[in-house]
């Protein structure tokens, strides 16, 4: 089921060094897993057939997630990307264990991106035109 990306993810570092703003959590991974999932049913009903790979499950609180997980959400957006409208969203980050975070820059670019391929696939898919076709004559020929 799609639901609502975040799009408005905030930061920023205290006088004496602490992070206030947005926590990534397992709801935000299960809406982005879950989005992705949803583009990709939603783009294949239009486009040629394209796989992208499963993230499994949801995610609980109790959950961690790792660097593979993330660049593979990185992946599977650019993977429908690629094989639908090929837009611009921007560099791709590459995640290493105990290595960077994601970012709130980062996290607005992946869930926009998100929100931007839905917009533009939805109005893809029902706003085109149906044409009917009629072969022959009515009321017979020369």
């Amino acid at each position: 089921m799609w639901q609502t990306p975040k799009t408005n993810w905030y930061g920023s570092v205290d006088a004496n060094g602490h992070y206030e703003g947005d926590r990534f959590n397992a709801v935000d991974f299960n809406r982005i897993k879950n989005n992705l999932e949803y583009l990709r049913e939603m783009a294949i009903k239009m486009y040629k057939e394209f796989s992208i790979v499963s993230l499994g499950s949801d995610r609980t609180p109790a959950d961690y997630f790792y660097a593979d997980e993330i660049n593979q959400l990185e992946a599977n957006l650019n993977t429908i990307n690629s094989n639908t409208l090929k837009q611009a969203y921007g560099e791709t980050p590459v995640y290493i264990e105990n290595g960077n975070t994601m970012t709130f820059a980062e996290l607005n670019r992946l869930e926009g991106a998100i929100l931007d391929l839905y917009d533009k696939l939805t109005n893809e898919m029902y706003g085109r035109r149906m044409f009917t076709w009629n072969f022959g004559m009515k009321g017979g020929g020369l």
